[in-house]
Order: structure tokens, then C-alpha cells, then sequence
């Protein structure tokens, strides 16, 4: 039953490893033996798998619950957590740059453009993270909605479109002036690395002991 491996395999991506084999033993047994009552009442076993999936709920949605009982407020954590990684890479790569192309000027980051550094990519982020979940809460396929694919693949589109500018006014982007363009596919990089270090550092190696999610 191809169908539900891959199913099992989609709620517990991500979870602690400890607990991964546990878990899908639990969910797929149960599968199982709701596929056998349906195939029992005259049901076709496409029909009584789809049937036994549908009834256990999204994948997605199973997957988040598992990982909150697992690391309470975990996407809260994990956004703030991307966010401050990100603000802390650009504002090095900001002042690197300045260094580089400026070393004759003293060159220093102020306060108050972290701040609002981190709150702009703050806004950024949380609206991609709005979108990538409303997707995820439509779409059964974990697959389309890869994270790296999400959050990269746009940002190499906008780049594109950025890359014209360059070539067009040249003249505009001396001086390093010309790494303004690309802020965003730059920082698209450390933010979905990032996102998946919090995973592998907190998350999948919670070995918290949690009930099974009905």
C-alpha cells in the first residue's frame, strides 16, 4: 500500500527520529485495519484506501500538531529564530560590503538600522510564511510545496528581473550599490537554511513523550 506509506511518511517528515518508527507503526496499523473493514463491506481497495486516508485527516495539518506537542509554540520559535539569523547575515554582508568598497570611510551599522532591518524582513517573511501555510492547508502534496522550492524559487525570478536593471542603468550601481538589487534573493538563502537548522537542532532531537493525535 503505497498510498498510505507515503502518507505516514508525509505526518511524520521532520519529527524527532527517536520517535519517527514508533509512530508510523501507529498510524499505519491503524490504516490498515480500517482498510480492512472497508475491503469488508464490499468497498475496492483504491476505494478503501482513499476512504481510510481521508478519514484520518490532512497530513499537514497532523504533521503541525505533532510538532507542537513536541516544541510548544514551535513556528513562533522558529520564525523569530529565522528572522534574527537572517538580520544577523545581512547586516554582516552589508558591512563587509562597505568595508570592501568603502575602506576609507568609517563604516558602522547603527541600531537602528538592524532594527529596522529585522522588522522589514520580518514583514517579508511572515507574509511568505502566511502564504506557503494556506497553500499547505489546501493542498494535500508536501511534495509541490517544498520548502526550498518556495521560499528560492521567486526570489531567483526576482533576481532575474533585477539582473535587467543592472545591465540597463550600470551607471547607477557603482560601488556595490548593485548588491541593493539582489537584498532579497541573498537573504531568501540563510532564511530557509535557517528554518530547516531549527528543525534539525530543537526539534529533531526533542525527545519529549507525547499521546497520539486523534
Amino acid at each position: 500500500m503505497k498510498e498510505i506509506e507515503k502518507y505516514v511518511n508525509d505526518i511524520i517528515i521532520d519529527l524527532p527520529e527517536d520517535e519517527k518508527k514508533e509512530l508510523k507503526e501507529e498510524i499505519y496499523g491503524h490504516l490498515q485495519d480500517h482498510v480492512e473493514e472497508l475491503l469488508i463491506k464490499g468497498h475496492s481497495e483504491d476505494e478503501a484506501i482513499r476512504l481510510a486516508i481521508e478519514s484520518f485527516g490532512n497530513q499537514s495539518k497532523l504533521n503541525w500538531e505533532f510538532k507542537r506537542s513536541i516544541f510548544p509554540f514551535y513556528k513562533i520559535v522558529r520564525f523569530i529564530w529565522s528572522v534574527t539569523c537572517v538580520t544577523a547575515c545581512l547586516s554582516i554582508f552589508s558591512y563587509s560590503a562597505m568595508e570592501y568598497y568603502n575602506p576609507q570611510f568609517d563604516n558602522r551599522l547603527p541600531l537602528y538600522s538592524v532594527v529596522m532591518g529585522f522588522l522589514m524582513i520580518a514583514i517579508l517573511a511572515g507574509f511568505a510564511e502566511a502564504i506557503y501555510e494556506a497553500l499547505r492547508s489546501h493542498f494535500k502534496s508536501t511534495r509541490l510545496l517544498n520548502p526550498w522550492l518556495f521560499f528560492l524559487l521567486p526570489t531567483l525570478i526576482i533576481a532575474g528581473i533585477q539582473t535587467r536593471l543592472l545591465f540597463l542603468y550600470p551607471e547607477q550601481y557603482q560601488n556595490g550599490f548593485w548588491l541593493d538589487l539582489f537584498a532579497i534573493p541573498i537573504g531568501a538563502l540563510p532564511y530557509i537554511i535557517s528554518r530547516q537548522l531549527f528543525t534539525i537542532l530543537f526539534v529533531r532531537k526533542n525527545k519529549t513523550k507525547r499521546s497520539m493525535v486523534k
